[in-house]
């Protein structure tokens, strides 16, 4: 399915008398952000610095610092414990801490406020389990029947959504990740490995491309849950020109009633159809959109890099 045929509820909080901690269960990925006076904040990474090393977390623990807030993302299997970050609160009562974090396994994703080692705000909500359903989708064909994107996206953490992305000429695996002052989008170039890298420039708002050398390796697990999202969007929404005659023989006769050239990759004549009937753009462009809030902020930063990339 990609070119070259190429998975990031039950939340428990206690509250001992020192520190306080959270404890989680299966968590994959969570991101703590601190944000307050830039000097307290100085003070406080170095002492974070300390406790991790003390309670060997450091090597799963990757920071993210921008200008205005600490960022560490934490990425362990079996749950994550925030003793560290806890004590850091009630040692620096000032700075605000907030965790957000995705639990796929047990269909949650939450968020929670620490204050001077106090849970002050809590929030779970449930989030789909099944790969390829209740994903959000934008599909945009030109005029002629040019598959120009076609994307659907999870979000995988509080900063990073992952999806699959594909055009009438080409496809690839995505993630957008967001860090304090940074934006950045990973893509695949026909092999499991993110290979290619834009990334906002702050001053001018552009994204700037690079190749990722060496490439990074995707994890076998998000690997899997990203290919059978790719296989159940394109089974529901694309046929190729290279399927077997006998499968797309209706299709292509369907194009050729539109006035449609066939492509490398083409929307299934059913879901034409349906965009048909919902076309609204003076454009000419037909488009189906579920995306909303922070998922559609996502699927710009894909609009504005990869799929311009594969439009020009």
């Amino acid at each position: 399915m990609i070119s070259g045929d190429t998975k990031d509820g039950t939340i428990c909080f206690w509250i001992p008398s020192l520190p306080r901690i959270f404890v989680m269960s299966i968590l994959i990925h969570a991101t703590v952000t601190i944000t307050g006076d830039a000097a307290q904040r100085g003070a406080c990474e170095a002492r974070l610095r300390r406790l991790l090393s003390e309670q060997f977390l450091k090597n799963e623990v990757t920071e993210h610092h921008g200008e205005s807030a600490l960022c560490y993302d934490l990425k362990v299997e079996g749950g994550i414990p925030f003793p560290a970050f806890a004590q850091a609160s009630q040692e620096f009562p000032d700075l605000a801490f907030s965790a957000e974090w995705v639990d796929v396994a047990a269909g949650a994703r939450g968020r929670a406020s620490i204050a001077n080692g106090l849970v002050t705000q809590q929030q779970t909500e449930r989030i789909s389990t099944h790969a390829g359903s209740g994903h959000p989708v934008y599909v945009a064909v030109a005029k002629d029947g040019t598959l120009e994107l076609a994307l659907t996206l999870f979000r995988a953490a509080a900063d990073e959504w992952r999806g699959y992305a594909l055009t009438a000429s080409g496809d690839a695996l995505v993630r957008v990740l967001r860090r304090p002052g940074a934006v950045e989008l990973h893509a695949t170039e026909g092999r499991p490995q993110w290979s290619v890298l834009w990334r906002r420039v702050p001053s001018s708002g552009a994204f700037v491309r690079d190749e990722l050398q060496p490439p990074i390796e995707i994890e076998g697990a998000v690997f899997q849950e990203l290919d059978e999202l790719a296989r159940r969007f394109v089974a529901d929404w694309v046929w190729f020109a290279t399927d077997p005659e006998r499968d797309i023989a209706i299709e292509k006769e369907r194009f050729q009633r539109y006035g449609y050239g066939v492509r490398d990759a083409n929307v299934r004549a059913a879901r034409l159809h349906l965009l048909r009937s919902e076309a609204q753009a003076q454009s000419g462009v037909l488009e189906h959109d579920t995306f909303s809030g922070e998922d559609a902020w996502a699927k710009e930063v894909v609009r504005a890099t990869w799929a311009a990339k594969s439009e020009s």
